[in-house]
């Protein structure tokens, strides 16, 4: 399974739920095993890889309507 795919079966698997991104950090771990590398501290930023990762996919899901932003750290799958 992929990281993204991973980030949207954490949604799915809760569709109600509104997610932090800290929770979705954590939460994705139940489908995705993080490398090493995905893990390590970026030397321009003091963050794991992978924050930056699920950020950049996040915005890509908001993108194709899958999951919305509702403001500042707070997001959802998107209902229909």
């Amino acid at each position: 399974m992929s990281i993204e795919n991973a980030i949207i079966q954490l949604f799915t698997d809760r569709p109600e739920k509104i997610f932090g991104v800290q929770e979705i950090y954590g939460g994705l771990q139940t489908y995705y095993q993080l490398s090493d590398f995905q893990r390590e501290l970026d030397p321009k930023h003091p963050q794991p890889r992978f924050h930056h990762e699920v950020r950049s996919i996040l915005a890509r899901l908001e993108k194709q309507g899958i999951i919305e932003n509702l403001g500042r750290n707070k997001r959802r799958l998107k209902l229909v």
